[in-house]
């Protein structure tokens, strides 16, 4: 037990007593040192004790600042777990005890406050001896998680689903809706495997979150949770179908757009530079009956008249013919494609090349082939040029995530 000692006594014997803690740990000024002593001497039991002794006892900030000093290293020395921690807020001054339920609030969860049903002072001063009465509490920061909510919320809705998840499950033995906190941890889990383009890790964690909502929302409403996860389930569905689709592109685009907003440039160009290959693949693959698959000449597929004599399609000294993006644009462009005429007659004006210009400096940045990051204005180049060549829209995400909607835990 934590508790805060005053000038009277009783109540804190009392409160004692019914607890029986195994730790006592006093919390009090220098004046009411000797009360603690007087009240831990009249216990029938030994349970240790150790003392939180507040200097400046009518200062709200010395006296959080001496608990939270101080609570950290009486659990470690006595190995005690928060939770089997009861603080008692009775006693002390009016500062001592909003200083002990504000620091004790951020580590337990079982608060504790000696009333009674009679008092001095025409009903106003302290409680008689021998008409006290315990009030037990739940800590309603734990009960509610409310700023365990707005760090989730936080997180999740800046694409940091790991830590969102953390957050939640951390939380979830500490509140009502455990389960609540439980799925939707594993709804962010989900998040993050889609985010890493992970789709079959996000498929099976989304498969068991479909399969609880209905027994944790029976009759309650799930703000469109079950919406949300329905739409994801055939999104990943589609990820893992094992062929580069459009679907798989807009996933590249969406998730391009996401990293960028996280800052991380880089990434996102690289992603971007991904799904711009995959949609000349695409678009070569449709053009040639399938002659082409990911940019890669299928054996025993003939080739389009307009290939077939194409320096770019001779095979290689290991027998294949793969086309980079460059070529899969020119190879379209050979094939009447509109979008591959676009962007060879772009490259074809060598140093003022847009295209070129864009494509090389991702080629020469930092997680490519050079030393210097792209930084916003490279993305932001890749993005006007993957929009004006190839037809993306890249104004905002086709498929966006949900921001947490922290009535699905409630």
């Amino acid at each position: 037990m934590l508790i805060s000692v005053g000038g009277a006594p009783a109540p804190l014997l009392f409160s004692l007593q019914r607890g029986t803690p195994a730790h006592v740990w006093y919390f009090c000024s220098p004046d009411s040192r000797e009360i603690a002593d007087e009240i831990h001497r009249q216990l029938d039991w030994h349970p240790d004790r150790d003392f939180i002794e507040a200097q400046q006892f009518e200062e709200l900030g010395p006296c959080y600042r001496a608990l939270r000093d101080s609570l950290p290293s009486l659990l470690r020395k006595w190995r005690v777990d928060p939770k089997d921690v009861l603080v008692d807020y009775t006693g002390g001054t009016k500062t001592m005890s909003a200083a002990l339920v504000l620091a004790g609030s951020e580590l337990f969860g079982q608060f504790a406050y000696i009333g009674g049903n009679q008092r001095g002072k025409g009903g106003l001063g302290i409680t008689l001896n021998g008409q006290e009465r315990a009030l037990y509490q739940a800590n309603p920061w734990s009960e509610l998680a409310i700023r365990e909510i707005e760090r989730a919320c936080d997180l999740w809705n800046s694409g940091l689903f790991e830590g969102s998840a953390r957050v939640l499950r951390e939380s979830a033995p500490r509140v009502p809706r455990r389960h609540a906190f439980e799925t939707v941890a594993k709804w962010a889990d989900s998040l993050a495997a889609r985010h890493r383009l992970d789709f079959k890790r996000a498929l099976i964690l989304l498969g068991e979150i479909d399969k609880a909502l209905p027994a944790l929302y029976d009759g309650r409403e799930d703000f469109g949770l079950k919406q949300w996860t329905r739409a994801m389930l055939q999104l990943c569905v589609a990820c893992t179908a094992g062929k580069p689709s459009q679907i798989v592109i807009r996933e590249l685009l969406d998730n391009s757009l996401r990293t960028a907003a996280q800052g991380r440039y880089d990434d996102a160009c690289a992603r971007l530079y991904r799904a711009m290959e995959m949609q000349g693949q695409v678009w070569l693959e449709e053009s040639t009956h399938g002659a082409f698959v990911l940019g890669r000449k299928e054996p025993d597929h003939p080739l389009p008249s307009p290939l077939a004599h194409w320096p770019a399609c001779h095979p290689s000294e290991s027998g294949e013919v793969v086309l980079s993006l460059e070529l899969l644009f020119q190879a379209l462009a050979l094939l009447d494609h509109p979008y591959g005429s676009k962007v060879t007659q772009d490259i074809a004006l060598g140093l003022k090349s847009r295209w070129r210009g864009a494509t090389s400096k991702r080629n020469h940045s930092i997680l490519a082939h050079g030393i210097q990051p792209l930084g916003p204005d490279g993305f932001d180049q890749m993005k006007t040029l993957a929009s004006e060549f190839l037809g993306f829209d890249l104004s905002r995400e086709a498929n966006p995530i949900p921001p947490l909607d922290a009535r699905w835990l409630l």
